[in-house]
């Protein structure tokens, strides 16, 4: 099970897209405190949880270290994961970077494009500081987690990234379905997924063989996520990022709910009860139509529980944003006959395909 700890609501950007803003029509976040107001002892009932993943999420989350501190103390058999924007990763001590098993570090691909978004000079600081904890030998997975847009080159930001040198996976969520237009986000989303999205992820799934067939399997995590199933033979029956089935989010007041970045769902339970038992929250809020009746359904699982049940944009606009998921499977697939023969024939191994190993929060479907 994946639980995220809702830490804070506060963060020092004002990024362009982001769901912490005072736009109701994205995220609701006044229903909950701006900090937590549970007693920490509560996290102690996730201990019967076989497998707990706990991910830190904001706002941003180092801006309680406190927080992070004690769940550390109150489970610690569990993996650690944090979804930061990296300003303060230089002020993580050694006792808490250690621990964590993934961190993910918001950058949206080079400088122009990251600080286009995210404000001036917030590229510049989010690699110096991925930059330090590499110096301090920090051995965990760092993932660039990009949120693309029309000012998004999809195969030159994750080439870039991948170039660096310092992240071992890049991933990446479309930056559409928020809100009650398709117009608030995009000038013509349907020509930037035509001539940009769409012909990008062919490019960069080409890029990909390239390397594949050179026995380098590059960190690209929703073609290594897909790529996994398909290999596999596995047919999808939950949304793959687990939200309402095996994931979950605690709020900053204790209550539980099945995705952090939808906090106007109705809770599912709420960790300050004294009958709370992880147990009850498996399978409790899934995808239901259009993505459950989709014929894809059993290969991408179901694009985004929150997007699914609000449909913001609409039938037509959450069919518009589906032709991105059906084109990058469609462009993965393909390839799969290929890959199975350079695993034969040992060129890489099944374990390069076979990512995440565990739910480390990246979605796999953008």
């Amino acid at each position: 099970m994946l639980l995220f700890l809702t830490l804070t609501q506060r963060c020092q950007l004002q990024c362009r897209y982001c769901g912490s803003s005072t736009n109701e029509d994205i995220e609701d976040v006044a229903c909950h405190p701006p900090e937590i107001t549970y007693e920490y002892k509560h996290l102690e009932k996730l201990h019967s949880v076989k497998d707990l993943v706990i991910c830190f999420y904001g706002g941003e989350p180092l801006l309680q270290m406190n927080c992070i501190e004690a769940a550390i103390k109150f489970l610690p058999n569990a993996k650690f994961c944090l979804q930061t924007n990296g300003l303060l990763l230089n002020k993580v001590p050694d006792s808490i970077l250690h621990k964590l098993d993934t961190i993910l570090v918001s950058i949206d691909g080079d400088e122009a494009t990251t600080d286009f978004n995210r404000g001036k000079g917030t590229y510049g600081k989010a690699i110096a500081s991925v930059k330090g904890i590499r110096e301090r030998k920090y051995k965990g997975d760092i993932i660039a987690r990009m949120t693309v847009s029309e000012v998004c080159d999809i195969y030159k930001s994750v080439t870039h990234l991948l170039s660096l040198g310092l992240f071992d996976h890049v991933h990446w969520q479309l930056d559409c379905l928020w809100d009650s237009d398709m117009t608030e986000r995009y000038k013509d989303f349907h020509a930037w997924r035509d001539t940009n999205y769409n012909p990008g992820i062919s490019k960069l799934t080409e890029f990909f063989m390239e390397n594949v067939r050179k026995g380098i399997v590059p960190g690209i995590v929703p073609f290594q996520g897909l790529l996994k199933s398909f290999v596999n033979g596995e047919k999808v029956k939950r949304i793959r990022c687990g939200a309402g089935s095996t994931a979950f989010n605690v709020t900053t007041a204790g209550l539980i709910n099945a995705c952090p970045i939808a906090p106007e769902f109705d809770p599912l339970n709420d960790l300050n009860s004294p009958d709370f038992k992880p147990e009850d929250l498996i399978d409790k809020k899934l995808v239901g139509p259009p993505c459950s009746e989709c014929p894809m359904f059993e290969k991408c699982g179901g694009r985004c529980l929150y997007t699914n049940k609000t449909q913001w944009w609409g039938i037509e606009g959450h069919k518009a944003v589906c032709n991105t998921v059906w084109h990058l499977i469609n462009s993965l697939e393909k390839n799969v006959p290929e890959i199975k023969t350079l695993i034969e024939a040992k060129v890489i191994k099944k374990a390069d395909i076979e990512y995440p190993t565990y739910n480390n929060s990246c979605e796999i479907i953008p």
